[in-house]
């Protein structure tokens, strides 16, 4: 990244230069229809207006949120630019705390419990943990780095790559992955819960009840969530370091034995690693949209090292304790028969001790997932917002409201079955947000300097946005290559079932190098045919 820091698009003396009627078009995005005085043109902001007030349904909505937005906290803001002179930036530091409360819970557990599952022993699952998480943060420590230069949220700004219809894809993509993530935490938090009230609780109030709360923050929006979260995580550290602490007695005597071998050995390692590095990978289309708040001249190695951070150290911190909770069920029988009947949750509450502590600790726990929750849920309305201006005049609080629903009714379905929710969604996640990174990675150092950096009028112009082929298809070619080396319970590609008999998962390489060859192929052309 260094090699190219020189080159990097200046977008600070590039906003300084622009229209002066950017930012005053921002500002009217919430305002009833006007017409720009220079141009006589009707902005984006207005016609949304227009679609809010031909619908009786989404005037309605409109107008509620006008009420909400009196409310102190309350973000009435949905998708749009934020200019410089609108931002309130929260401190420095929020950057990594937000992704510590986002992080230290208890949803990487299950996922690093995967590695032993898999046939791996408890030191070859931490070694692929820690290296597949140093590798795979640094792609959303870099996406985050674009969000306050732009005043655009992430997925905004891959716009400039793959235009309209383009970045239209990665928008349900990335729905898909929040809903998926607050799936899981949703499920965890109810086992929990149903574990503390001693069966009392169904589960799926449980997972109701992290649903309704994840909600209620969502709902409020991003100041809410930025407060929320620079706290949240000094509860969790404090709860996951006993659960260290309790459940080092129980860990596997024998740490270094690996039942997979051979070929299948390699299979397993390959399979673990593309899902840890997916996991981690999977945050770039969202982390810029908790920075559109800071300052354009925030140092850039400032915001990747927090981001970096925040991401890596709560990862390996949980996911290695997962990685020492699989080898306990595998040679604990007590603990492994706690586990096949109340999940992760019924595990956490039978390590914890006295009894009385291990529920008051378990309820807190299930506090901690809210931070991941929302962050799922919030960024996922934005997201939808990003499929069209009628996505837009749609407020972002109903979309939050859509989402919790829909992810209730996901946790509902697939309760019982946490393990193969894992196994087959975060390992399908990596491979199209590796995509995304990269195509993200080469527009911004490769092809933006030669364009003269991100016209911040153009955002939501399709007229001055690229056409979009060059990198839709190229999504798409690296997605096709990944089905060429996947190894899923539902499917085993070609080049995966040479790798042991339950395949070994080359995904994520293979759409490395697809991308990085058809990409800059493509787009040079693109820019050559049609100058953007």
């Amino acid at each position: 990244m260094s090699d190219h820091h020189n080159h990097q698009p200046d977008l600070e003396k590039q906003q300084a230069t622009m229209p002066k009627t950017l930012d005053n078009e921002s500002a009217s995005s919430a305002a009833p229809a006007t017409y720009t005085a220079d141009t006589g043109k009707t902005t984006d902001a207005d016609r949304v207006g227009e679609i809010q007030r031909a619908n009786p349904v989404l005037r309605a909505l409109a107008n509620f949120e006008k009420r909400l937005d009196s409310l102190n906290g309350f973000e009435a803001q949905g998708v749009e630019r934020v200019p410089e002179d609108q931002r309130k930036p929260p401190q420095i530091l929020n950057i990594m705390f937000l992704w510590f409360s986002v992080l230290f819970n208890a949803t990487f557990i299950p996922i690093g419990m995967l590695g032993p599952i898999f046939g791996l022993s408890v030191h070859t699952s931490i070694i692929l943990t820690v290296f597949a998480i140093l590798v795979g943060s640094t792609m959303p420590a870099f996406a985050g780095t674009l969000s306050p230069q732009t005043g655009l949220r992430q997925l905004a700004l891959i716009r400039y790559s793959m235009g309209l219809w383009g970045a239209a894809i990665c928008s349900v993509l990335n729905v898909v992955i929040n809903v998926g993530y607050a799936t899981v935490a949703a499920i965890v938090g109810g086992q929990l819960l149903r574990a503390v009230s001693g069966g009392g609780m169904s589960l799926v109030v449980g997972i109701l009840v992290v649903v309704i709360l994840t909600f209620v923050i969502s709902f409020f929006g991003y100041g809410i969530i930025h407060h929320y979260h620079r706290y949240a995580w000094l509860v969790a550290i404090v709860l996951l370091s006993v659960l260290w602490g309790q459940a080092y007695p129980h860990f596997s005597p024998t740490p270094e034995l690996n039942l997979a071998a051979g070929i299948d050995y390699t299979g397993a390692c390959l399979s673990y690693f593309a899902i840890i590095f997916g996991v981690c990978c999977s945050w770039c289309p969202i982390a810029g949209d908790y920075y559109i708040h800071y300052p354009v001249n925030t140092s850039k190695w400032l915001i990747f090292g927090l981001t970096y951070a925040g991401i890596v150290i709560p990862s390996i911190f949980v996911c290695v304790l997962g990685n020492y909770f699989g080898g306990i069920i595998l040679t604990h029988a007590e603990l492994s028969e706690v586990y096949h009947s109340g999940g992760v949750g019924g595990l956490i509450l039978a390590i914890l001790s006295p009894p009385v502590w291990g529920k008051i600790a378990s309820v807190l726990f299930v506090l901690t997932f809210l931070a991941d929750c929302t962050c799922n849920v919030y960024s996922s309305a934005l997201s939808i917002q990003l499929l069209g201006k009628h996505f837009i005049a749609v407020p972002r609080f109903f979309w939050c409201t859509l989402i919790c629903i829909v992810a209730f009714a996901l946790a509902y379905g697939g309760r019982n079955v946490l393990e193969s929710i894992l196994e087959n969604l975060l390992s399908i996640l990596g491979y199209w947000t590796l995509a995304f990174a990269e195509i993200l990675f080469i527009e911004h150092f490769l092809f933006r300097p030669r364009l003269g950096g991100y016209d911040l009028d153009a955002w939501q112009d399709p007229k001055k946005l690229p056409v979009g082929i060059a990198g839709t298809l190229s999504l798409l070619i690296g997605i096709g290559f990944s089905f060429l080396g996947m190894s899923q319970t539902w499917y085993i590609s070609p080049i995966a079932k040479r790798i042991g008999a339950y395949g070994g998962d080359v995904g994520d390489e293979l759409v490395l190098v697809s991308v990085a060859i058809a990409f800059p192929i493509l787009r040079h052309v693109e820019i050559k045919h049609f100058g953007r």
